[in-house]
């Protein structure tokens, strides 16, 4: 028997070479190398039955994950081993909810969703469940940038202005600006209620729930974006760390690169989601600032969320929503959007992405 499995061995077909892209809508491409004395191959989708396909081959497949198992054959009929690949095909864009202007973030908060309007300067307040537009805020910003509903308020970034904005989400109005120089991006809470707000042109800013600025923090590089999370304060820098505050003190834990210019954070039970803009999704291990799993996506990493299990993440340049296993970075799904997704949240069963370009929001159903 050892004597029959070496010459087995020794007459088996090398495994073909097969390449694809990860995420492409149908009908998908496969590129194959043949090997040896291979001479043609067969094409399995998802287990069914092998048939000849050419080496630029093209399968018309139904939106989801796929797998395409490829063997080499040679002038005698025998069958190599099988090369496998996979290949997500995105479903088609659900039906937009416009909101106008250049919208940029998003925030959940009494039953309703706001959404900043980027250079239009307006606020926009939306019932997430009839979907429909019930307030506009016309906040004298010539560039909003996120906005963060908490302590009573509804918080906006004047990114053009460098203020903090308070608006009164009863009335309607801008009840108060703290100046804070720069240009304000990301804003979070902490238990305290106190505001942290990131600042692209570097530093860290601190107000009272009631408005009014506190102590700054010392802090070098420019801040993309803030997560309060189980482990403490963090922070994205357009540098590409993600740095670990005690936001207590105001003092610095440690850090870990993960890309350049960090995009957006979410917390999942099994750490820390990190997207990148050069294009990457990382996983990081909080207690020990190290990355867990590195995933390269197919362009700009943007907004990132976690549900149901995975992890939902904006690809800017492709208007793309991927899903991500939380666990184990695969894509399982993928999705279209409106041009240039950026920020998301999960409220409900419902994902909703920010389409910059579209000026629209994308809703993805979740779970």
């Amino acid at each position: 028997m050892p004597v029959l499995l070496a010459l087995l061995a020794a007459v088996a077909l090398p495994v073909p070479s097969v390449s694809a892209a990860g995420v492409q809508d149908s009908p998908a491409g496969i590129q194959i190398t043949l090997r040896g004395s291979e001479r043609r191959a067969l094409c399995a989708v998802d287990g069914g039955r092998s048939t000849g396909c050419v080496l630029r081959a093209r399968f018309r497949l139904a939106p989801g994950r796929h797998t395409i198992a490829v063997r080499g054959v040679d002038a005698r009929g025998r069958r190599s081993p099988a090369r496998t690949v996979a290949v997500v095909v995105p479903e088609r864009a659900p039906a937009p909810v416009a909101v106008g202007g250049q919208p940029v973030g998003i925030a959940a908060g009494g039953g309703s969703l706001w959404v900043s309007g980027g250079s239009n300067g307006e606020l926009v307040r939306l019932d997430p469940s009839s979907r429909t537009v019930t307030a506009r805020v016309a906040t004298g910003s010539a560039q909003l940038g996120s906005v963060f509903v908490g302590s009573g308020a509804v918080w906006a970034g004047d990114f053009g202005g460098g203020a903090l904005l308070r608006i009164d989400p009863a009335s309607g109005t801008v009840a108060g600006r703290v100046s804070l120089g720069g240009r304000p991006t990301a804003i979070a809470a902490a238990p305290t209620g106190d505001l942290w707000v990131g600042n692209l042109d570097g530093g860290l800013a601190r107000v009272s729930a009631a408005g009014t600025r506190l102590d700054p923090v010392s802090f070098q590089g420019g801040t993309s974006c803030l997560l309060f999370a189980a482990t403490g304060l963090w922070v994205g820098t357009q540098a590409g760390s993600l740095v670990q505050l005690d936001a207590a003190a105001g003092t610095t834990l440690g850090s870990v690169t993960v890309g350049t210019d960090v995009d957006a954070i979410a917390e999942t039970p099994g750490g820390l989601w990190v997207t990148t803009f050069d294009g990457r999704a990382v996983l990081v291990d909080p207690a020990q600032r190290r990355i867990v799993r590195a995933v390269q996506l197919p362009g700009r990493g943007s907004g990132v969320a976690y549900a149901d299990g995975g992890v939902y993440v904006s690809v800017y340049d492709r208007s793309l929503v991927l899903r991500l296993d939380a666990r184990t970075g695969a894509i399982t799904r993928a999705i279209h959007t409106g041009a240039q997704p950026r920020e998301s949240l999960v409220l409900g069963s419902t994902l909703w992405v920010v389409d910059q370009a579209a000026g629209a929001l994308t809703p993805i159903a979740v779970g």
